[in-house]
């Protein structure tokens, strides 16, 4: 009897077997290869270098957990981690996947870069992944497109959380979330886009979803989501006493960063003292790494619901890239020099928790004793030799503020003006040219003109556009404000506007007022001067304070009580002030950032007109050119 029927049965057979038991970990360092473009350079994966990585990335192939809520700080290796979960799945079980993020436009740049260069460089992948570039066979099987990707026994569906259509498509096993804090508070009418992204798991009995993100607020959706998980911790042992822990940042209840004085390589962890059930060894950045890579996951809560797993990653776990604790210590105290919104960031991005605003609200009267005299006959102080103005449209007048900016964003405020009459009326734009072409007297002697300027266009459009590109040759601006954009740069990219009989064209830069606001008020409230400090000149009023404290900050809860974003909330009619700091901040941000130190240079080499008369006194408004201009050398790399 030949034996080909025994092979055939026997290729069924094997063809039925189900695939060897791999744990996500165990398929990347088997498969994975990371990126040229990667801080690897191509290397394969090695999870010897993130041991903390293992337990999230294994976490997926445990059949009890159907939610995984991953609180992360940035450049720890997370989106990576994820990226394993997704490749384990197209290759090792494959399902129906789906991988959300906050707009459409980052899915598609997340699918043209890390997706393809994971798919491409691992062979595994590419071996499975019906790329467009293959030719068809005789099948016609299906090819993969931007927005999918196909591959036996499933597929990776991408889109953006802002689009209904996201969460309309399909039913899926393996639902990803990412960066779930940007993403909007509802989509369309149909509700919270996390639980739309759940729902689309229901017909599978082991599905799994996977949320991901850097928290912002405190109650916002990953904090949310990780307060009523099992709250894993990373513990680690101590060298001195065997104490298991986690660490934290000042907790003294737990490991702790701790460092002397203002010396940041000073900076060491250091377990909880002898009254506190600990040793109060000192562990320096070796044995820090040391230990991590001895540590593991534990649960520190019980979950409110069943399956739901959470895991907080802050940067004193991590040991990739130069992340090191008198890095971390130098990153504080400069954060904690700069404000409250450089805090933020610190504490959002490196401690991986979220901000809570105590004390939003400002009263302008306590604002008047910071005024301050730039000196007679003076309008500029001497550190600050770069103006940019912020024009506000209203129906009856064009409301002008001029900032001077010196190093580290540090900036002054020179002039806040009226330019009174209808700005549909061609004189009184021709009032308001004027004013921007004043010259503000500096202690060197010389004359400043105003180097940028935004005009928002939000009232009388056409005419503003007009304008614009009448003078677009003196750097003014045309601007729209647009909120819930947080996170995005202060000014994006412009788009053109074509309008009239002879379509023209205008560039449009939007604004992102909440960021911006943030900004300004941040720095209100510093208490001394340095990088991000506000000064206001003797000659403003209490009507300008009034104005510039016009809105307070209020975050805003789905029908769920998560904190899904933050509003400015106008106090009073009146708030033209801050919307001029706004747009005196986006003139800074439009161009590239200016040399500051060469300008100051310069001025001082620069001989002054009219030498041995007397210190000049405050210009009145003319027009012309500036007595010195701005050459492409004061400017440096673009933001």
């Amino acid at each position: 009897m030949s034996s080909a029927p025994q092979d055939l049965v026997g290729a069924w057979a094997s063809a039925w077997d189900p695939p060897p038991e791999l744990t996500v970990s165990q398929w990347a360092a088997e498969h994975r290869v990371l990126p040229e473009a990667s801080a690897a350079r191509g290397g394969r994966w090695i999870n010897e270098a993130a041991p903390y990585l293992t337990g999230i990335m294994d976490a997926a192939c445990d059949p009890l957990i159907r939610v995984i809520a991953l609180m992360k700080c940035h450049q720890a290796g997370g989106s990576e981690a994820l990226n394993n979960v997704v490749g384990y799945h197209v290759h090792h079980d494959p399902c129906p996947i789906q991988i959300v993020l906050p707009t459409h436009q980052m899915a598609e740049a997340y699918s043209k870069e890390r997706l393809a260069d994971m798919i491409r460089s691992t062979p595994a992948l590419a071996a499975v992944v019906r790329d467009r570039a293959q030719p068809r066979t005789m099948a016609q099987q299906a090819e993969s497109t931007l927005a999918m990707k196909m591959f036996p026994g499933g597929f990776i569906l991408l889109g953006g959380a802002n689009t209904p259509n996201t969460f309309r498509r399909a039913s899926v096993r393996i639902a990803i979330g990412d960066d779930i804090d940007a993403w909007p508070p509802v989509v369309g009418d149909e509700g919270d886009p996390v639980d739309l992204l759940q729902n689309r798991t229901s017909s599978f009995y082991d599905a799994l979803c996977l949320f991901v993100s850097t928290p912002t607020l405190k109650g916002g959706r990953i904090d949310t989501l990780y307060a009523r998980s099992d709250q894993r911790r990373y513990f680690v042992t101590c060298p001195g006493c065997g104490r298991c822990d986690h660490m934290t940042w000042a907790d003294p209840a737990h490991f702790r960063v701790v460092y002397d004085e203002r010396d940041a390589e000073s900076a060491r962890l250091e377990c909880p003292d002898p009254e506190r059930g600990g040793c109060g060894t000192r562990i320096l950045e070796p044995a820090r790494r040391q230990i991590i890579a001895r540590g593991e996951w534990r649960s520190t809560a019980t979950a409110q619901q069943p399956g739901l797993t959470g895991f907080h990653l802050p940067a004193m776990v991590s040991t990739l890239g130069d992340v090191t604790l008198p890095g971390l210590v130098s990153k504080w105290l400069s954060a904690r020099d700069r404000g409250k919104e450089a805090l933020r960031v610190f504490i959002n991005t490196e401690l991986a928790d979220g901000w809570e605003d105590r004390g939003s609200r400002l009263e302008p009267q306590n604002l008047l004793a910071r005024r301050e005299s730039y000196g007679e006959g003076i309008d500029v102080p001497a550190q600050a030799p770069y103006l940019t103005a912020g024009v506000d449209v209203q129906i009856d007048r064009f409301e002008l503020q001029v900032t001077a900016w010196g190093p580290v964003e540090e900036r002054w405020i020179v002039d806040w003006r009226q330019v009174p009459g209808d700005p549909k009326r061609p004189e009184t734009r021709a009032a308001l040219l004027e004013a921007l072409l004043t010259q503000y007297a500096h202690p060197s002697g010389h004359l400043l003109p105003i180097r940028s300027t935004c005009i928002d266009s939000g009232y009388a459009t056409e005419e503003v556009y007009d304008f614009v590109l009448q003078n677009q040759h003196r750097r003014i601006f045309a601007t729209k404000g647009m909120a819930g954009r947080s996170g995005d740069p202060i000014v994006g990219r412009p788009t053109e506007r074509r309008y009239g009989r002879r379509p023209r064209p205008v560039r449009l830069y939007p604004v992102n007022v909440d960021d911006a606001k943030r900004d300004v008020m941040a720095g209100i409230v510093l208490a001394a001067p340095g990088p991000g400090y506000i000064h206001f000149p003797t000659k403003i009023d209490e009507e300008f304070f009034a104005q510039l404290c016009a809105e307070h900050p209020e975050v805003r809860y789905n029908k769920s009580k998560v904190a899904t974003h933050t509003i400015w909330v106008q106090d009073r009619e009146r708030n033209e002030a801050l919307d001029c700091a706004v747009l005196c901040l986006a003139a800074y941000r439009i161009l590239p950032a200016p040399n500051i130190r060469h300008m100051l240079e310069l001025l001082a080499k620069t001989p002054v007109p009219g030498a041995g008369d007397p210190p000049p006194q405050r210009p009145r408004p003319k027009a012309g050119p500036s007595d010195i201009d701005v050459p492409d050398d004061w400017l440096e790399g673009r933001r």
